[in-house]
């Protein structure tokens, strides 16, 4: 019988924040399972990875429970168990709270939140058959506070910040720890997406951020790999802030 090997599962593992938690992991010895909802795209990132310990893909949304349930099994089969689990899947609606689309922020809520939340639920039952477990969500700075035209997505990400507290309260007993990184911007296709397009003001973010600048998606992973390691065994129920310093500024700079 194959030793068991450590391992992974990361949603949104196509690009971003989620590639970059993919490239960490799987450079750290970590086995990965690679979930998002463009299967060429994890495809691409599979074949960036060492192909020790190895890889599985599993294209589909966050949001069909039946798509999760089946990549949680396929890891636990292929690996040996699941030892950690990034959620950082999720997406970004900015407009006016009077003219917001009802449709628009479900989808928000249904990705950021219950996305989230299913991933957790499917890795949880196993983890906490286990004894074992780290489960870590992307949440944001703005889960800590509002922000103008994003009214969904401070929502979804403040209900994540909470999720994290019930789940590491629930599942602390079982030896599963559950915590969340929050970036502020972070250098990615989707930030990239709503620079093009006028949505996102760059300077002024860069401004109010006390380091000048976006993260690098590898900090935000780097991050991710801390709070899934022994190093981080007794912190749980608690979202780290990776955002240079954002959140530490009372006042807009200059």
């Amino acid at each position: 019988m194959q030793d068991k090997r450590k391992s992974v599962l990361i949603t949104g593992a196509g690009s971003g924040i989620g590639k970059a938690v993919a490239l960490r992991f799987n450079a750290e010895g970590y086995g990965v399972c690679l979930f998002d909802l463009n299967e060429e795209a994890v495809r691409e990132v599979a074949g960036e990875l060492n192909p020790e310990p190895g890889s599985i893909c599993f294209a589909g949304s966050v949001t069909e429970p039946e798509t999760m349930n089946k990549a949680v099994s396929a890891t636990v089969e292929t690996f040996g168990g699941i030892d950690c689990v990034v959620t950082s899947a999720g997406i970004v609606s900015v407009e006016p709270a009077v003219d917001a689309d009802l449709d628009k922020f479900r989808q928000t809520l249904e990705v950021n939140v219950i996305g989230t939340w299913l991933a957790a639920q499917a890795a949880g039952r196993v983890m906490i058959e286990q004894g074992h477990g780290s489960i870590i969500m992307i949440g944001s700075v703005y889960g800590s506070g509002g922000a103008p035209q994003r009214t969904a997505y401070c929502a979804s990400k403040g209900a994540v910040h909470n999720l994290v507290q019930s789940l590491a309260v629930e599942w602390g007993p079982y030896g599963v720890r559950v915590n969340a990184v929050a970036p502020t911007g972070v250098r990615t296709p989707m930030v990239q997406d709503l620079i093009d397009r006028g949505i996102y003001n760059l300077t002024g973010v860069q401004g109010r951020t006390p380091l000048g600048r976006l993260a690098e998606p590898e900090e935000i992973a780097a991050a991710c790999f801390y709070l899934a390691g022994a190093d981080a065994g007794f912190t749980t129920g608690h979202v780290l802030p990776v955002d240079g310093g954002w959140l530490a500024n009372g006042y807009i700079l200059g």
